[in-house]
């Protein structure tokens, strides 16, 4: 798998986070690991917790992420990705 896409759900919009399902686990560096996530022109460093969330806190500095937008996350290099979110629109 290069590519991972999905819809955001309400919840992971209005708390600032994606919950990765456990059949697109093995797309994703491993618990606690750093990886670079490049969006919008930034690299940001992030890593997933415990629980299978990335934190996306970071992210909402720009971009405004609601519930149904499209997120698609293209691996890049080991631990290297980058974000596309068509629908995200700018945070006023």
């Amino acid at each position: 798998m290069k590519e991972y896409s999905r819809k955001i759900r309400k919840a992971e919009a209005r708390h600032r986070y994606w919950h990765i399902q456990k059949s697109d686990r093995e797309f994703f560096p491993g618990t606690d690991a750093i990886f670079k996530l490049e969006f919008d022109g930034d690299v940001y460093e992030m890593k997933i917790n415990h629980k299978d969330d990335i934190m996306t806190g970071k992210l909402y500095a720009r971009r405004k992420f609601l519930e149904g937008d499209r997120i698609i996350i293209t691996k890049k290099k080991s631990k290297q990705y980058s974000l596309d979110a068509p629908d995200a629109g700018l945070y006023p």
